[in-house]
């Protein structure tokens, strides 16, 4: 019996002091700092953690097994935290074991830039094991393990107790804790109040028991300020609409989280009528998802075209692209639906089942407008075959329809281009959104693309680093694409009445910022927290005047922008993003964190850091936070119950304008 509770006592303390090292190590590689209540937290529950380990390794006839068992065990762990602080680092939302049967698999190639990327300070949570080793080896030769002797009873009460009171201490912080423990909802959140180790198991969890997907809106008094009535001028008509027969669904609803999310719905601000509503009523529309479209791409020399379509079309120079865990996914999925995507999995590969018929594509399909959608890869990553299909696009053409020729790296824009045209030029009016590739990382390594004008870009700008010019190669490449679609557009006839619109679905990955910055040809200010988010947002036809929007806005803000302008009916209160040119527009990262017209507010450190001597009072941060928990949690709700299918009412011509 004393050698089984050497074995347990040793076991414990190399547990307990390795795992709680690593959550030391953890907190301070990426909070940079530790909270003292949380702290508190993280210490029962590894106590917790370490008393069950223990107690099932005490069981090891031999002392080897337990020890190599327990050196496993720590392994995984430091593993773990490694990972999710590089998967942080890499695509900017920690790592969910919900998304390792949807995504793992299909990036297995890009495992070694992955592993290339991470900083030395997360090698640091390695440091868990030859702790645990030292500790071990401190408390002298191997034991025989014999006789178990009854000690469970005490150790279930120690660990309930510990358990229990680890629980009850999730209480709230900066939101409401609890619920966000419950729904699952903010990993950043859960791991910086109950550490790597707590969000490990309740992330295992969840794949077992469903998360708590109820919704119930926040702060009554931010829905009623929505309600406030604007001034009403000739330039601005009232957009009003018949909810009679929403209301009487709403009425007749059992499940409360329905009627939670059409009440939060129907008190949402629909908005008015602005001077921009309708000025591309009836025109065709090609929507381009640029792949790693950033500044930077866009040089007066090297790359005309984009840069003439910069400077004489709709430029947006306070747009920005927030990342979520599939990026370019969730990027396609935030510019189509203005939803926020979940963060624990890749969206667009888990709501196959669902309906969105407040799509972008089904907005243009109910106007009488073909709509089409190609890309120059296959569903290697995301099903678009079928999510497309559920959108509202009447077809989806990827590689396996088009003529592209498979080179060394990612293929042609400009051929992808030419194969498009063919589907959408003999149609009256056409929605087309292409999916682009060329400028896809590594930029690092040769490709056919990355290498194929590196001479035109030595004569024209040799000081720049390799990478650099791989990237401004392959963006070269997409420029000829541009030229060869406005070539095609005026043979055809269609370009006055073509509107062509650009957007970004990340930053080039692998360009360290200072790279960006320093050698984009251009003068947006992106000196600040979540800089190379800044992406651009370009709308261009050969008619346009040259306009420049300082405005703060959003991938998410595109869908009811585009609507607008296009005349489209739509119901604003349908969509996360608003239109740009009605303001009132916040930037939604995955962690609840957001970017408005005066600055960035940080949820993980409860901070806001405005632009310039405008700040916010903490009485408008409280309300833009409740906004932002409120939208993030009605597009998940609204994903998990297949809302839009119950309500079909909500594109019934009932419903339209007065």
């Amino acid at each position: 019996m004393e050698k089984t509770r050497k074995l347990w006592t040793k076991e414990f303390l190399s547990l307990f002091l390795s795992l709680l090292l690593l959550e030391i190590i953890f907190k301070l590689v990426y909070f940079r700092q530790i909270e003292f209540l949380s702290f508190i937290r993280i210490i029962l529950f590894v106590l917790c953690l370490s008393f069950v380990l223990s107690f099932l390794l005490s069981y090891c006839k031999k002392e080897r097994t337990a020890f190599i068992a327990g050196f496993l065990i720590v392994l995984v762990f430091a593993a773990y935290g490694f990972v999710e602080l590089e998967f942080k680092h890499f695509l900017h939302n920690f790592y969910s074991f919900s998304s390792v049967g949807d995504g793992a698999l299909r990036i297995k190639q890009y495992v070694f830039y992955f592993l290339k990327d991470a900083l030395p300070s997360y090698y640091l949570c390695f440091l868990s094991i030859p702790v645990y080793i030292s500790v071990f080896l401190l408390f002298g030769r191997k034991t025989q393990n014999e006789g178990k002797g009854n000690r469970l009873p005490i150790l279930l009460a120690l660990v309930c107790y510990l358990g229990c009171f680890s629980l009850l201490s999730i209480k709230q912080a900066n939101i409401d804790l609890l619920a966000t423990y419950l729904q699952f909802s903010n990993p950043e959140i859960l791991i910086d109040n109950t550490g790597i180790l707590h969000y490990f198991f309740r992330d295992l969890s969840a794949i077992f028991i469903k998360a708590d997907d109820s919704f119930e809106a926040a702060e009554e008094e931010l829905i009623e300020e929505a309600k406030e009535e604007t001034e009403l001028t000739e330039e601005k008509p009232v957009r009003q609409f018949d909810d009679s027969e929403w209301i009487m669904a709403m009425e007749k609803e059992e499940s409360s989280t329905i009627k939670n999310i059409d009440s939060y719905l129907l008190s949402r601000n629909i908005g008015d009528y602005n001077q921009r509503s309708g000025e591309f009523k009836d025109y065709n529309l090609i929507y381009f998802l640029v792949e790693s479209f950033d500044y930077l791409a866009i040089d007066e020399e090297l790359t005309p075209t984009l840069y003439r379509m910069y400077k004489e079309g709709y430029s947006f120079s306070d747009h920005y692209t927030p990342k979520y865990s599939c990026t370019t996914g969730e990027s396609e999925f935030i510019a189509l639906t203005s939803l926020v995507p979940y963060n624990d999995v890749c969206t667009p590969n888990g709501v196959l089942d669902k309906d969105f018929n407040e799509a972008l594509p089904y907005l243009f399909k109910r106007a009488g407008y073909d709509t089409f959608s190609f890309h120059n890869w296959n569903d290697q990553f995301y099903n678009r075959s079928l999510l497309h299909q559920k959108m509202g696009f009447d077809a989806y053409y990827d590689i396996d329809d088009l003529d592209i020729k498979l080179v060394n790296g990612w293929q042609s824009d400009t051929r992808l281009v030419e194969e498009a045209f063919e589907y959408f030029k003999d149609s009256d009016r056409f929605f087309s959104f292409i999916i682009t590739s060329v400028m896809h990382w590594p930029y690092d390594e040769s490709s056919y693309y990355g290498d194929l004008h590196l001479k035109t870009i030595n004569e024209v700008h040799p000081e720049y680093p390799s990478d650099i010019k791989r990237y401004l190669s392959k963006s070269m490449e997409f420029d000829h694409s541009l030229e060869r679609l406005l070539e095609l557009l005026e043979e055809s006839g269609k370009s006055d009445n073509t509107i062509i619109c650009l957007f970004s679905d990340h930053h080039p990955f692998k360009l360290s910022t200072d790279s960006i910055v320093r050698y984009s040809s251009n003068t947006i200010d992106r000196n600040e927290p979540l800089g190379t988010d800044k992406t651009p947002f370009i709308i261009y036809n050969p008619k346009l005047t040259p306009t420049s929007f300082a405005e703060c806005n959003s991938t998410f803000d595109q869908v009811p922008t585009l609507a607008n302008l296009f005349g489209l009916d739509y119901d604003p209160r349908l969509y996360v993003g608003s239109d740009i040119f009605d303001g009132n527009t916040v930037a939604i990262y995955p962690n609840g964190s957001w970017i408005v017209e005066e600055g960035y507010y940080s949820l993980g450190n409860n901070s806001f850091t405005p632009w310039n001597d405008e700040t916010l009072s903490e009485e408008e941060i409280k309300t833009i936070n409740a906004k932002v928990q409120n939208l993030i949690n009605v597009s998940h709700s609204i994903m998990s119950t297949n809302y839009f299918a119950k309500r079909p009412l909500l594109a019934n011509p009932n419903l339209q304008n007065k």
